[in-house]
């Protein structure tokens, strides 16, 4: 254990890996509870397959593919909104071609990178991630990304609670729903590339809403949720990362993809936040029976 811990402290490529994924974690967590709570997972999860344009065309042309999941999945959200996700998620004939072909142009990028001479790296990246080969100058760029999505976190966070609980009590106290729609539909892009960056696009979603909703199953407040919403996803990203660390020594020279073990984990506490929550309905229901 100790050889790990030092192993691990000693490496350029974990430390990077550690700080984008603790970053990414947060923010994505607090992302993600109010994603639950508004019922927006079905958003979280078309961003991600429409993000993946971005990052796979940058990947093509040689740009920074943090940048390229931005502009693509912030567009996307914002046009989301004009449109009404309500209505995005009844036209479910509609929306599925368009995914498809958001995932179809993704998948010519790829196969062009990889044919071509020019790009660098793994086109495997862009789909499933890879935090080990972050590079340390993109810390910067993550850290303002996060801070500018916690700030409109802040500005939007009890007008959207309000707004969940209920709209027509949140516009006769003046909530301005349609601005603060959009700006959460900002905050959840920006979020959704920070995830794709970390686990890729593929499995964005799973780091974005798995730790809010293990929390919401547990948490007894929207404020205990997004604690431990934000302590469940750093726990998952650092025992991932720790987890594809050690597995080079007991697999032989191979190691388990660093997003496959943050997903798993973040897995692992959903199905532990279900045996939970159901052990606790039974424990009520027998109290209710006994009164």
């Amino acid at each position: 254990m100790i050889g790990l811990v030092e192993g691990m402290s000693s490496s350029p490529e974990v430390r990077v890996a550690l700080a984008v994924g603790t970053i990414v974690a947060v923010i994505t967590a607090a992302v993600g509870v109010l994603t639950v709570l508004r019922g927006q997972s079905f958003a979280a999860h078309a961003l991600t397959d429409l993000a993946s344009v971005g990052g796979s065309a940058a990947f093509l042309f040689g740009g920074d593919q943090l940048w390229g999941f931005v502009i693509a999945s912030v567009l996307s959200a914002l046009g989301m909104h004009a449109i009404g996700i309500e209505r995005i998620r009844k036209r479910d004939i509609a929306t599925g071609i368009v995914l498809s072909a958001g995932m179809g142009l993704t998948a010519l990028f790829l196969m062009l990178a990889a044919t071509g001479r020019s790009s660098g790296g793994s086109p495997m990246s862009v789909l499933f991630g890879s935090l080990f080969s972050l590079r340390a100058s993109v810390v910067p760029l993550v850290c303002v990304l996060a801070i500018l999505c916690a700030v409109v976190l802040a500005l939007i966070w009890r007008p959207s609670l309000l707004a969940t609980a209920s709209l027509p009590f949140a516009r006769a106290r003046g909530a301005r729903t349609r601005a603060v729609d959009a700006l959460f539909m900002c905050a959840l892009g920006i979020g959704v590339a920070l995830g794709a960056i970390s686990v890729g696009a593929v499995l964005a979603t799973a780091l974005l809403v798995g730790p809010a909703a293990s929390s919401l199953r547990v948490a007894g407040s929207t404020r205990a949720a997004l604690v431990a919403s934000c302590l469940i996803g750093v726990a998952c990203v650092w025992g991932g990362v720790a987890l594809s660390y050690a597995s080079y020594a007991f697999l032989g020279g191979r190691s388990l993809s660093a997003s496959f073990c943050i997903v798993a984990l973040v897995f692992v506490c959903y199905l532990a936040a279900l045996m939970m929550s159901g052990i606790e309905g039974a424990a009520r229901k027998g109290a209710r029976k006994r009164v």
